[in-house]
């Protein structure tokens, strides 16, 4: 029996190329009358700016910081969702479910790997930007450490 396809996470980094992934993304759905989930990870500062940070900005203020980053990363994701949801209106009538989006705090390879878990999805659908080869080397990137960690499929699309 073939595999089906109910659940779709695609993990985007909501920049300007989102669109092609978004268009192949919601293809998929519409065939395998699947639910989408665009997430976006919000990368975690690392320790020595944390620390800068702690030293010289109240806890309360920091809350409210990470708070309106949040809300204007929501923000985002709603409309970039909105505006290509607009734009393929005609196409996009009888999609099984309305496509609804998670934002998520932490390191993006890990987030993806756990929004997928969490929303039992069948598939996760990335972009991908072109690195240099020792850029990859010593840092790898979330795709290629999502591609070698997952247990469901991982489809990434090429951004140029």
């Amino acid at each position: 029996m073939l595999p089906k396809i109910n659940t779709i996470v695609y993990a985007c980094d909501l920049d300007n190329h989102t669109q092609s992934a978004m268009a192949l993304v919601m293809s998929l759905a519409k065939t395998n009358a699947a639910k989408v989930i665009l997430m976006h990870a919000m990368e975690p500062l690392n320790a020595q700016a944390s620390n800068m940070i702690n030293n010289y900005i109240t806890e309360e203020v920091r809350t409210a910081m990470r708070k309106d980053a949040v809300a204007e990363i929501n923000a985002r994701a709603q409309k970039t969702l909105s505006e290509f949801m607009e734009a393929y209106a005609s196409e996009l009538d009888d999609l099984s479910q309305a496509p609804e989006t998670v934002i998520v705090n932490g390191v993006p390879a890990e987030s993806i790997q756990k929004v997928a878990k969490e929303h039992n999805a069948d598939l996760i659908v990335m972009n991908s930007r072109t690195h240099s080869r020792l850029g990859q080397m010593i840092l790898g990137s979330t795709a290629n450490k999502v591609i070698h960690s997952s247990s469901i499929p991982v489809l990434v699309v090429p951004i140029k």
